[in-house]
């Protein structure tokens, strides 16, 4: 089975056929294969020590100590669709604290009054819930976010709810609705997303409405409101997650109360930078980012293979960073300006085949299989056949060798190509760094009924999730975020514009989120303008560009 990859899902790359073979073109014939790399007086150091690994349920670095929730959520098909919301909403609150992620079912009466803050998931509203449970959320006199579906019956049980909350739920809302509103900024909602709870507002003395609904008439209704201890979110904000989404929102709702606002951070990092990359471009990068006091990262894959010679007549290729002096010396300059590497795979690619375009370096998938299907779409097809927990490991040592045998400092931090790998993989990665910058892949039953599963989990379950803030997801891993995607090839300079444009409305948008990272990664065949515009207007949006490790450290 395949799993289609929407643009919504996926943030690789979707260049041009004539762009990626420019650019390995352009570079080909200077490459010098096995020239060992001269030495240099520039001083390298690694910016930071690696973070030590975690485990599912331990808080991000910076969390508020002490704090901790627990998250519930309703039994689903083959007991893991609402599974794999409770992880998303597990990952996110590792923000603010620890987690304990459960299956409503496996709720003990007093099981509340050994956590800081209630999260409960109704994806369904058709599981009942126990008596125990809703009892003590009624009392737990502490934060309590429902999620979804089935507040109905916490209201059914004590018909004095409404009155004392100042609220209640009517129904679903089934009207065509524009946005959602919060905090003065209208975010998007896809239409195919299940319709929201209908909020009937009693006593606005006694709730406060966080958010709304807006309907395509111009109507409101809440779409979060809260009542003392009680915060309550109309429907599942984790489906159909767009640009500038009402999951913004809720993330920002699923922090801790308490937790205090920061100066809004930004990310910035250059993409898929290997043995083919032109240094002075480079070097140009830097001098500008510099310039300007802007920290940045640069994500490297130390070996190029085209094993096919698509961008080489047909002759195949296969170089290392050792057979690039030039480069090396610039990754040095590039450290020198305020960069920090990332390691981003060790080929960027697998075997000799396409996987799914090409077979070349930065184009393909490394550690997953996918094909082209109707109209070239990405689908994931499952692991590459020698996957295990071992080979991830030894695959990610041997970059870390080349990068080792370059002269260069060890990277920190880990980026799996296309952002997509298995779930042992994903542990592997783990357990070598601590820390990833990307966005993350999970699949269903993972955490069924703990997170780490042993056992094969489904590919066809395979989800992605985007995060505004740092978290330490499921895996164990802290993750440092990307959110804003990137900046595609284009045609003109209206096209430039209108990416510039898009990566900088996301920013923005993102500013409802306190804590909130706004992150974006470059490619540097784009470049130096326009990479400026982009980090112009995400200033302007109120950001101050920060070292990723400062992020990294909560």
């Amino acid at each position: 089975m395949s799993v289609l990859i929407t643009a919504a899902h996926r943030r690789s790359r979707s260049w041009p056929a004539w762009f990626r073979l420019a650019c390995a073109f352009a570079l080909v014939g200077s490459v010098a294969v096995a020239v060992s790399v001269v030495g240099t007086d520039t001083p390298i150091t690694p910016s930071e020590t690696p973070s030590v690994p975690g485990k599912a349920g331990d808080p991000a670095p910076g969390a508020q100590p002490g704090w901790s929730t627990l998250v519930l959520y309703e039994p689903g098909a083959g007991e893991s669709s609402g599974e794999v919301l409770g992880v998303q909403a597990a990952n996110l609150v590792s923000h603010g604290g620890s987690f304990a992620l459960r299956q409503a079912d496996r709720y003990r009466p007093g099981d509340a009054s050994k956590f800081s803050s209630i999260v409960y998931i109704g994806h369904r509203g058709a599981t009942p819930v126990s008596d125990g449970l809703l009892a003590d959320l009624a009392i737990a006199g502490k934060p309590v976010l429902w999620v979804g579906y089935g507040i109905e019956r916490w209201f059914d049980r004590d018909p004095a709810r409404a009155h004392e909350l100042g609220w209640r739920p009517a129904g679903r809302d089934e009207q065509a609705i524009a946005g959602i509103d919060y905090k003065g900024v209208r975010l998007g909602r896809d239409d195919r997303a299940a319709p929201p709870t209908r909020v009937e507002l009693m006593d606005a003395a006694k709730a406060q409405v966080l958010a709304e609904v807006v309907h395509d008439d111009g109507g409101r209704t809440p779409w979060a409101v809260r009542s003392g201890t009680l915060t309550y979110i109309a429907e599942i904000p984790f489906s159909y997650v767009g640009q500038a989404d009402r999951y913004l929102a809720a993330a920002d709702l699923l922090r801790p109360p308490v937790s205090p606002a920061r100066v809004p951070r930004a990310l910035v990092r250059l993409e898929d930078v290997g043995p083919v990359t032109d240094p002075g471009t480079l070097r140009a990068i830097a001098d500008h980012l510099a310039e300007h006091r802007i920290p940045f990262t640069v994500a490297v894959y130390p070996r190029h293979r085209d094993p096919r010679g698509v961008t080489n007549n047909g002759v195949p290729l296969d170089i290392r960073l050792t057979d690039r002096p030039d480069l090396v010396d610039a990754l040095r300059y590039l450290i020198s300006r305020g960069g920090a590497l990332v390691l981003h795979g060790y080929t960027h690619q697998y075997g000799d085949e396409p996987n799914p375009q090409n077979g070349v370096s930065a184009a393909d998938y490394e550690f997953y299989r996918a094909r082209l299907g109707a109209g070239n779409a990405t689908e994931l097809v499952g692991p590459v056949p020698d996957d295990s927990f071992g080979w991830a490991r030894d695959r990610i040592g041997q970059a870390l060798s080349e990068i080792a045998r370059a002269g260069l400092p060890r990277p920190t931090m880990f980026e799996f190509p296309h952002y997509t790998a298995s779930a042992v993989d994903y542990q592997a990665a783990t357990t070598t760094f601590g820390t990833r910058y990307e966005r993350g892949t999970y699949f269903r039953g993972w955490c069924e009924p703990a997170c780490g599963r042993t056992g094969p989990v489904d590919p066809a379950g395979i989800y992605l999730q985007t995060f505004p803030y740092l978290v330490r997801d499921v895996y164990g891993a802290v993750v440092v975020p990307e959110n804003l995607g990137y900046l595609p090839a284009w045609q003109d300079d209206s096209g430039r514009d209108r990416a510039i444009a898009a990566v900088v409305a996301e920013a923005r948008a993102l500013r409802v989120v306190d804590d909130g990272v706004a992150s974006f990664f470059y490619h540097p065949a784009l470049g130096v303008e326009a990479l400026g515009k982009v980090i112009d207007g995400i200033q302007a949006a109120g950001y101050r560009f920060v070292p990723a490790a400062e992020i990294g450290r909560g």
